[in-house]
């Protein structure tokens, strides 16, 4: 195998997989990719055996064959390579060569037929989403999944198809238990392409991430389903590369097992205490209240009256403090605690100038909720504090 490509190309590769290659594993093979060239294209490819990573770019190919490198070895050699073009090339003993004029690399490589094979799929029925959109989706539901592996259903995010009337929508909801973020996305009628999604599936965390690295650049995204197995593809940017298959990159990710719990029960119905609320001024209070937590003392407590809200925390152990910002709200004068995390990474999600917190009680959940981010939801329970 020998090849020469550009460095901003591979890099972008080596770059995306880190998170599949550099997890701890007694299989060995699972830290390298494996790098195949085939007349004018080379293969990246890398799997963890839960999630898996392949694609097509563009290269001068001079010899045809495969080789696996270890990954985040040769990821730290390209990024640091001073020249826009690099030629690599196998050499004896399944060792590959990363050289230019002045410089040159020659690494330990292992044998490619030991290399695990990836799920298939072919045949499978793709449907378009826009990347920001997807983005937004992930980006307002990920922060809130379960960070305790012993519940793998909450360990993800629900995935659906949602029809109310004569509207379809997708949908990604996630909780962790002490709080809940919805969001839903109106899609045309041809559904036939999301029919893995008509039951919900969890996507996992961990998956779910890597798919953020997916969605850096361009504009449209493909999704679909095979088995147990989530596959996002984002397609080559220009007619030619289309043709060719060229820079077409495909991740494939396994499905959580398990039925999500009913997360409808427990969004409040009503809330008739309505405070509407500068999302900045709100989210640099919390910010500033959230100084003196700690494991132990996490809490704040809200009062709300008329057109104020005042926020007061204690810590026993570093001190207090107390703040005023004007609100308006309509409702009965209110005290109520909260963790100030859950609101501080729902409020930076969201791109809402002005946010609507609606409480019913100091003991029932409160929702939060803005124009600018429609279709979006987030519940939080409160504290005893």
């Amino acid at each position: 195998m020998e090849f020469r490509i550009k460095k901003e190309t591979i890099l972008n590769a080596l770059t995306k997989v880190q998170g599949i290659t550099g997890k701890k594993t007694n299989i060995l093979i699972t830290s390298n990719v494996l790098l195949s060239a085939k007349e004018s294209m080379i293969s990246i490819r890398a799997t963890d055996l839960e999630m898996a990573f392949k694609a097509l770019y563009e290269a001068e190919v001079l010899r045809e064959g495969s080789t696996a490198v270890p990954s985040r070895k040769v990821y730290e050699i390209v990024r640091a390579f001073p020249s826009d073009m690099l030629a690599i090339k196998e050499i004896e003993n399944k060792w590959i060569q990363i050289a230019d004029k002045k410089l040159e690399y020659k690494i330990v490589g292992m044998d490619p037929d030991d290399f695990p094979g990836l799920p298939d799929i072919a045949g499978v029925e793709f449907f378009d989403i826009y990347v920001n959109v997807f983005n937004n989706m992930i980006s307002k539901t990920i922060y809130s999944v379960l960070g305790d592996e012993g519940r793998a259903q909450l360990a993800g995010i629900c995935f659906e198809t949602i029809t109310t009337g004569d509207v379809n929508k997708i949908r990604m909801v996630s909780t962790d238990g002490h709080r809940l973020s919805k969001i839903d996305y109106v899609i045309g009628d041809d559904k036939s392409a999301l029919a893995g999604l008509k039951d919900g599936v969890i996507l996992p965390k961990n998956g779910t991430i890597e798919v953020l690295k997916i969605l850096e650049g361009g504009e449209l995204v493909q999704i679909g389903f095979k088995d147990n197995n989530f596959i996002v593809k984002k397609p080559a940017r220009n007619a030619s590369q289309r043709e060719t298959g060229g820079d077409e990159e495909v991740l494939i990710i396994r499905l959580i097992e398990g039925e999500f719990p009913d997360y409808e029960m427990v969004i409040p119905k009503t809330g008739r205490n309505e405070m509407n609320v500068q999302k900045e001024d709100f989210l640099m209070m919390l910010r500033r209240m959230s100084i003196l937590s700690s494991e132990k003392y996490s809490g704040v407590r809200f009062k709300i009256d008329k057109d104020k809200l005042e926020t007061t925390t204690t810590n026993p152990e570093i001190g207090e403090a107390k703040e005023i910002i004007s609100v308006s709200y309509n409702g009965e004068p209110l005290e109520v605690a909260f963790n100030p995390r859950y609101f501080i990474e729902t409020l930076t999600s969201m791109d809402s100038e002005e946010v609507v917190v609606r409480f019913k009680d100091e003991v029932n959940p409160c929702t939060i909720e803005g124009d600018g981010d429609p279709g979006f939801l987030s519940v939080i329970m409160p504290m005893r504090v």
